[in-house]
């Protein structure tokens, strides 16, 4: 299926956008992130706000040792914003954190409930959580919902990647991003995975 689908991407890029076909072209087949369990996948992102690739990676294996490796809105609510903190989050994360398992109840079943609906309106329920704002919303679609056509113009490296490979002038609003991906549906969290393979392995990425 993963095969097909890189397939299917590559055909229709090439025919709908050369200058980004010359890009994955490059690279071997990426495949869709497998999902995380929806807390944890939340939990992830938000330590992972504003930092690169590998400070991200690094902070991420902090907490979930300081919760003994159950990333659960049981573990986080006992341990409480101090052990986040000393974890290496900054007080808003922690705060962040907190909100969100306050938000996914017992064992995430509020959270598991939410994502049953609508994905827009799933999408807009989260965003009022405090600390989670489109990039962080747009991460968890990938990364921890494994969605196929998900487009994050608010992404530094990507934004970086296709400024230096798309011939975007710089420092565009988001629309111009999100404007240019268009072609790219349905597999839109594909090509932005050719696009940050396409910068150095520690790019950095810019969240809300």
């Amino acid at each position: 299926m993963m095969e097909r689908m890189d397939e299917e991407f590559r055909a229709l890029v090439q025919k709908e956008d050369p200058e980004m076909y010359a890009v994955i072209a490059r690279h071997p087949a990426l495949h869709l992130p497998s999902p995380r369990p929806p807390f944890e996948a939340l939990v992830r992102i938000v330590a992972g706000q504003q930092l690169s690739v590998k400070a991200a990676a690094t902070v991420v294996s902090r907490v979930e040792a300081s919760l003994d490796g159950h990333v659960t809105p049981q573990q986080v609510s006992a341990a409480g914003p101090d052990v986040l903190r000393r974890a290496g989050l900054s007080g808003a994360k922690s705060r962040s954190v907190m909100a969100i398992a306050q938000f996914a109840g017992t064992d995430a079943v509020h959270l598991d409930r939410l994502l049953e609906s609508p994905w827009e309106d799933a999408r807009a329920t989260l965003l009022q959580i405090k600390g989670i704002g489109p990039w962080s919303v747009d991460m968890f679609a990938m990364f921890g919902l494994g969605m196929a056509d998900v487009f994050a113009s608010g992404d530094l490296g990507l934004r970086v990647a296709m400024e230096t490979h798309l011939n975007l002038e710089p420092k565009q609003k988001p629309a111009v991003y999100d404007q240019r991906a268009l072609s790219w549906r349905p597999y839109r969290t594909l090509a932005s995975l050719h696009l940050w393979h396409s910068l150095k392995p520690d790019a950095e990425r810019f969240v809300d």
